[in-house]
C-alpha cells in the first residue's frame, strides 16, 4: 500500500529505536555510577571509618588533616568543656579535643554518679559527658581525649562511651587520659587510682588509647625536680604489658633534663609515645623543644602548646628556612 514503510524499513526503524535506547541506558548508568562513586569518595574524605584504639596520626593522615605521620601537625583544643566552650571548639578548625570529666558535686553531700564536663576546683557544668559526646560525634571528625579529674568519673564515663557507641558510629581515635603516678615536685599522693583506671577500661572500653601520666608542679623561680628514672620505670611497669597504644604526657618544661628517662621509656614499645604539654605560664623554650625533636621520631612525640612558643617552634622544626638555625641551634647537642 503506498504511504506505508516496507516490512524491512519498518524493522530497521525499530530496531534503531531500540539501540538508541540502549545507548542512553547505558550512558545513565555510567553517569549514575560515577556520580556515586564520587559521592562516596567525598563522604569517606568528610569522616572515614576508623578505630577508636587506632592512631591518631593515621586517622588524620586518612582524612586529609596532616599530610604526614608527624605529631607535630596536630591541633589540639583545650579544657572544651562548657557548652559555649565546645561549641567554639567544634567550629574550630582543631584537630583534636581534649575535655575534664569529673562527677557532678564531687565530694559534696550533692555528689551523683552523672560524669560532667568541668576542671577542678568546678564541681558543676552546664555540659554533661553524654551531650558533649552527642554533639561531638554528630558535627564534626574531631578526635577525642577525655581526661578523668577522680576515679569516681572513670566507670560511669566508660558506661556512657560504651551507650553511645552502641547508637552513634564512634568512628575516631578516643584517648582515655588519667594522672596515675606521682611525679615531680609532689610531697604527697594525688594521682588517681593506677590499677582501678586501668584495670576499668580493660573491662569496659578497652579499643582506645592510654594516655597514664604523672601528677607534677612547676614553680618559676623555685628549684624544680623533674622526671627521674624510677618514674618512668615504674609507668612502664604498669602499663608495658597492656595491649593498648599508650602515650605518656610530659610537662614541657621539664622535658628535657628528664630527656635520657624518657627515651628510654619511649624505646620500651613502639606503642609508645609522649604527649608535651604546657602549663600557660610555663616557660618552654624553642630551644628544648629543637633538641627533643631532633633526639626522637616525628610519629613519636604530641605537642599540646601555646603560642607564641609553638609557632616559632613549628616555624623552624618544619620550614626549610628555619633548617640551618634548627642545626645551629642543636649543634653538640647529644643523649
Amino acid at each position: 500500500m503506498k504511504g506505508l514503510p516496507s516490512p524491512g524499513r519498518k524493522a530497521a526503524a525499530v530496531a534503531l529505536v531500540c539501540a538508541v535506547a540502549v545507548i542512553s541506558a547505558c550512558i545513565a548508568v555510567a553517569v549514575s555510577l560515577v556520580v556515586n562513586k564520587k559521592s562516596s569518595q567525598q563522604v569517606s574524605a568528610v569522616q572515614p571509618g576508623f578505630y577508636t584504639g587506632g592512631d591518631m596520626l593515621e586517622y588524620l593522615l586518612n582524612l586529609g588533616s596532616i599530610d604526614s605521620k608527624d605529631g607535630l601537625l596536630v591541633t589540639w583544643y583545650h579544657a572544651a568543656n562548657k557548652k559555649s566552650e565546645m561549641e567554639a571548639a567544634l567550629k574550630s578548625d582543631v584537630m583534636a579535643l581534649e575535655s575534664d570529666v569529673t562527677i557532678e558535686g564531687y565530694n559534696t553531700p550533692s555528689e551523683t554518679d552523672k560524669p560532667i564536663m568541668a576542671h577542678p576546683p568546678d564541681i558543676y557544668s552546664d555540659n554533661t559527658l553524654q551531650e558533649w559526646l552527642e554533639a561531638v560525634l554528630r558535627s564534626s571528625n574531631k578526635a577525642i581525649k577525655l581526661d578523668f579529674k577522680n576515679i569516681k568519673a572513670v566507670g560511669p564515663s566508660l558506661d556512657i562511651l560504651i551507650e553511645v557507641s552502641s547508637r552513634l558510629n564512634i568512628d575516631r581515635p578516643v584517648w582515655l587520659n588519667a594522672d596515675i603516678l606521682n611525679g615531680p615536685n609532689i610531697p604527697f599522693n594525688i594521682a588517681v587510682n593506677a590499677s582501678l583506671f586501668l584495670s576499668r577500661i580493660q573491662e569496659k572500653f578497652p579499643n582506645c588509647t592510654i594516655s597514664s601520666g604523672w601528677t607534677n608542679l612547676y614553680l618559676p623561680f623555685l628549684p624544680n625536680n623533674t622526671y627521674t628514672r624510677e618514674m618512668v620505670e615504674e609507668m612502664h611497669g604498669l602499663v608495658g604489658n597492656l595491649p593498648q597504644r599508650i602515650t605518656f604526657p610530659v610537662r614541657a618544661v621539664m622535658a628535657r633534663p628528664a630527656w635520657p628517662h624518657l627515651n628510654w621509656l619511649l624505646s620500651q614499645s613502639k606503642r609508645y609515645s609522649v604527649t608535651l604539654w604546657q602549663g600557660e605560664t610555663d616557660p618552654v623554650t624553642v630551644e628544648d623543644l629543637l633538641f627533643i625533636r631532633r633526639n626522637s621520631r616525628p610519629e613519636q612525640i604530641f605537642y599540646d602548646l601555646y603560642d607564641p612558643v609553638l609557632s616559632q617552634f613549628k616555624d623552624m622544626a618544619l620550614n626549610s628556612s628555619g633548617n640551618s638555625i634548627f642545626l645551629n641551634l642543636i649543634a653538640g647537642d647529644s643523649l
